[in-house]
């Protein structure tokens, strides 16, 4: 990667980390992202934050994250998002003092 890229990819992984502590992104989706844009960053940074990836890999494969969810009717949605706030609550603290360092260290 060049030191370019890197750059790139970090203003990337702010503006996720951001997107997340001001509610533009749930939980969820920013997660994605910010897992997927650790890895570009390599396998040191996404070991700095692994709370991204415990908490996606916590949510049961039976629930619909992202632009799945489109594809669910809302009846379902109600009655399955309850195990995905379960899963949120226990995280939310953790993920958001992760996107809180993240800013920090490379906004």
């Amino acid at each position: 990667m060049t030191p370019e890229q890197r750059i790139a990819n970090a203003k990337k992984l702010v503006s996720a980390a951001r997107a997340i502590l001001s509610l533009q992104v749930g939980l969820g989706v920013g997660s994605i992202t910010i897992k997927k844009i650790l890895g570009w960053l390599g396998p040191e940074a996404a070991t700095e934050f692994p709370v991204f990836a415990e908490f996606l890999s916590s949510i049961p494969g039976s629930v619909p994250v992202g632009n799945e969810r489109l594809h669910w009717s809302s009846k379902a949605l109600l009655e399955i998002d309850e195990k995905l706030a379960k899963v949120e609550a226990r995280f939310r603290p953790r993920i958001l003092e992760a996107c809180a360092e993240i800013i920090a260290i490379y906004g």
